[in-house]
């Protein structure tokens, strides 16, 4: 009878401190399982971007102000996770990884990926746009294979830009193509993504400034921006 009664004490016991420990997260330091195995920035190739793109303005803006910032792959993940739909929110960890490597490859800003994707699918990954475009970065299925085919991309008719991954890498594939045709001019190469690079040459040869999408993605970019650099996880490297 004493041994059963220890028995029933210690399950009584145990049961307390686990009660404890779920109910006081100050205490314990769950860790953050869904975030770990995603790469860090490259934030050489982030600023030089973000420069890019700012100009003058880069003195003071938000992606200045989270510069060293260790925790920023996270932050993105935190976003993308935020702005996905339940269904596809157990991809967050996926798309912010191929955000994050697939910037690096083309030396963009991660932060620019997460504005052209909001401004073009308010991330949806099975948005379909009035000229065909589909998913997250509404790229038109004929653009999408002729792309991943001068990259060597994987390819396997439109229906691969309904995987999030393929269809970021397609686009970002699509984007850097834009940005070396147009000699990293910022307002020029972004608008060509939208309205395609012969529709950008014609209003250039017209004097006319095509400035109307740069603008939405910008002020995206601008948004995301502030909203990281007031982030509760911002951790600035240690040297």
């Amino acid at each position: 009878m004493k041994t059963k009664h220890l028995n029933t004490g210690k399950v009584i016991a145990a049961a307390t401190l686990t009660l404890v420990l779920f109910n006081n997260f100050d205490f314990v330091q769950w860790p953050a399982v869904n975030k770990i195995g995603i790469e860090s920035v490259n934030e050489a190739s982030r600023i030089s971007h973000a420069k890019e793109l700012l100009g003058s303005d880069y003195k003071g803006s938000g992606a200045q102000k989270v510069e060293g910032t260790a925790t920023l792959n996270e932050m993105i993940y935190d976003k993308v996770q935020s702005s996905l739909a339940p269904r596809w929110k157990g991809q967050a960890r996926n798309i912010s990884r191929t955000v994050i490597t697939e910037a690096a490859k083309h030396n963009l800003d991660p932060v620019f990926v997460l504005a052209v994707i909001k401004t073009e699918s308010k991330f949806n990954p099975l948005a379909l746009g009035r000229f065909g475009e589909i998913g997250l970065m509404q790229i038109k299925p004929d653009t999408a294979e002729w792309i991943a085919k001068k990259f060597k991309l994987p390819w396997n008719g439109k229906k691969t830009l309904e995987n999030p991954s393929a269809n970021i890498r397609i686009g970002l594939a699509y984007m850097s193509y834009l940005r070396g045709k147009f000699d990293k001019k910022a307002v020029k190469y972004v608008s060509a993504y939208n309205m395609g690079p012969l529709n950008v040459r014609r209003l250039l040869a017209k004097n006319m400034k095509p400035a109307e999408y740069n603008s939405r993605v910008m002020k995206n970019y601008g948004e995301i921006y502030a909203k990281l650099s007031n982030s509760t996880n911002m951790v600035v490297a240690s040297n």
